[in-house]
């Protein structure tokens, strides 16, 4: 991440660094995923046979097949020197993944009009006792060209300068807190109405300035987002399944903030069997 992707990054909590990942890593894997959904008879002759796309069959084949391969190395060979830098630019220090292996991010497509999802918002990490920095990092890396409406993560960038005074959280109680502020209440709406003012407006919140962002682009583009952004899955209305993949990073301090958590869980589940049977 080069120093003038630093300022915007501070602010948004999420920078785009568009070919940061070889064309050949790229390439490999995602031809990967083209040989499995050839087999699940969803690809032919370089063209997508969008008669199959929707089959409920040719759908739990796929997912079947791409099951298959979430542990390839070309997968994992994707965490390149270049994106270790980079992420440890954007977290201000040491990073260690938050999952041993990244995770492939598919999406068929479906029909109707695209429209932003008002359900699913989430983050991935519980709020932790604050320290105002960075918790960790999640890279995207987009496998082949992700256009708007194509299923790509939408983000609200700006949301991690909130909350920031809360001890703990769980990822349900984010979003629950988030409510409180007429933003994110319509944003989680499903009352009809201009949904796409979200992706169009930047809107000032205290200190924080909000604005949906939708994760498109070509092959080797990677985004980079503080783990405390919310986000959501969006569905895929273009002719192509939407193939990214993901891997999160976690800060050093923030591995011993999870792990003293998880130790305080199994103490109490030690001296309350009957709790931790329910």
């Amino acid at each position: 991440m080069h120093q003038n992707d630093r300022e915007p990054f501070e602010t948004n909590g999420l920078v785009k660094l568009p070919g940061l990942l070889p064309d050949r890593l790229t390439f490999r894997a995602r031809n990967l995923v083209y040989e499995k959904l050839e087999q699940a008879g969803l690809r032919r002759n370089k063209a997508w046979q969008i008669e199959n796309l929707a089959h409920r069959n040719a759908r739990r084949q796929s997912k079947r097949l791409l099951e298959e391969i979430r542990h390839a190395p070309v997968l994992a060979d994707l965490v390149t020197p270049a994106l270790e830098a980079a992420v440890e630019a954007a977290a201000g220090g040491a990073v260690r993944p938050m999952m041993k292996w990244p995770q492939l991010l598919f999406t068929l497509p479906e029909e109707g009009a695209w429209a932003l999802p008002h359900d699913f918002w989430h983050v991935d990490l519980p709020k932790l006792p604050n320290r105002r920095t960075i918790p960790g990092i999640q890279a995207f890396a987009l496998l082949d060209t992700v256009e708007p409406g194509g299923g790509g993560t939408v983000v609200v960038q700006g949301a991690h300068r909130l909350l920031y005074d809360i001890p703990w959280l769980n990822s349900k109680q984010v979003a629950f807190r988030l409510r409180r502020e007429l933003y994110f209440r319509e944003l989680m709406s499903n009352q009809p109405g201009d949904r796409g003012r979200f992706l169009r407006e930047t809107v000032p919140s205290d200190d924080a300035d909000l604005r949906v962002v939708e994760l498109v682009g070509r092959r080797g583009d990677v985004y980079l987002m503080d783990m405390r952004l919310l986000h959501s899955p969006a569905p895929n209305v273009c002719a192509a399944p939407r193939i990214m993949w993901t891997q999160r990073f976690l800060t050093e301090a923030t591995h011993d903030d999870m792990t003293a958590v998880f130790e305080r869980m199994r103490s109490r589940a030690s001296a309350d069997p009957a709790s931790a049977a329910s």
